[in-house]
């Protein structure tokens, strides 16, 4: 007589669930015309992704009247703000990231007829996107009234380039099954030995360990009465942008500047063939130093400049070179 039972563990997992993986994970992106209105598939711009966290969150308050329960514990919750957004990690490439690079400086114009000059200057009025995540092999979900709170493009000595940026978005749809497959643009990935050395200063020789470029946009939720979402998010502070380098010591110049309050240009540039990808920052001052001594070994020097307006020039300027004419598409 066969036995009967239960059917064994390993069964019951291979027919009722699949295992969802990280692998084929990307982001597909579009401008919104207005906060928070979704515009959606079909996307214009595939990006690929080291990282992503987008989530949507709903905060869940308890209730703060005297009444508990007869062991004195909580007896009712209330839903407070929903909270959407998150961060993507992305490889820097020299063309196809000049949506997220609008979103998060403001405006761009371009110039010239192939290879075209796309410059990136900040402006107060952010743009706002729609995202869809694909999340690896499982399934998608679509955030709606994105804006880039923070951006941060950095490299170092034998590795790849990166930008990350940090998203407050409106809200998000329901999470759903896989979207298409992604069709990514051709732009060539920025890697480290492309670099040239930094500029500061009249000295153009500055050999970089590591660059780390932050742009902070100081950007807040505005929450209303009547609404669980926020609405258009605003800029609560002044912006502010740094680049911070890690040099090995050869002389005091950037010691001496710090000590002297030296206002001067910062410039870093990436090349691949006609493709370049560079960053300018305006009237910088260093605003922190170190190059302590800790070790039998070479001496390293830490700089970070804190970029200033002037009345024509914004802080930061990012420049890209490539073959296509639309500064925002792949």
């Amino acid at each position: 007589m066969p036995r009967s039972g239960p059917k064994p563990i390993a069964r019951i997992i291979g027919d009722k669930m699949a295992l969802q993986f990280g692998r084929s994970a990307y982001i597909a992106l579009n401008e919104e015309s207005t906060y928070g209105t979704a515009n959606g598939s079909p996307f214009g711009v595939n990006n690929r992704v080291f990282s992503v966290s987008m989530a949507r969150s709903q905060e869940r308050e308890r209730t703060t009247h005297l009444s508990q329960s007869s062991a004195a514990f909580a007896v009712n919750t209330f839903d407070g703000f929903e909270i959407a957004g998150g961060t993507i990690e992305t490889p820097l490439t020299y063309k196809g990231l000049g949506m997220l690079l609008k979103a998060s400086i403001g405006s761009v114009a371009t110039t010239g007829s192939g290879p075209y000059l796309h410059t990136f200057t900040p402006s107060a009025t952010l743009p706002s996107l729609t995202i869809a995540v694909q999340r690896g092999t499982g399934s998608s979900e679509q955030f709606e009234g994105c804006m880039v709170s923070t951006m941060n493009i950095s490299c170092e000595a034998g590795g790849e380039g990166r930008a990350t940026f940090e998203i407050i978005a409106e809200t998000a749809t329901a999470r759903a099954g896989s979207i298409a497959p992604a069709g990514f643009g051709d732009g060539a990935q920025v890697f480290h030995f492309q670099s040239s050395t930094l500029s500061y200063n009249s000295v153009t020789t500055y050999k970089m360990r590591s660059m780390e470029l932050t742009l902070d946009n100081k950007l807040e939720r505005v929450n209303y009465l009547g609404s669980k979402l926020t609405s258009q998010p605003q800029i609560s502070d002044v912006r502010e942008v740094t680049l911070t380098a890690t040099f090995d010591l050869e002389d005091n110049n950037l010691y001496n500047a710090q000590l002297d309050g030296t206002a001067s240009n910062v410039e870093v540039t990436f090349t691949n063939g006609s493709d370049t990808f560079a960053i300018l920052i305006r009237n910088a001052e260093i605003t922190e130093y170190s190059d302590d001594v800790n070790s039998f070994g070479r001496i390293e020097r830490t700089a970070t400049f804190f970029g200033i307006s002037s009345g024509s020039n914004e802080a930061l300027r990012i420049e890209m070179t490539n073959d296509n004419a639309s500064a925002v598409s792949n």
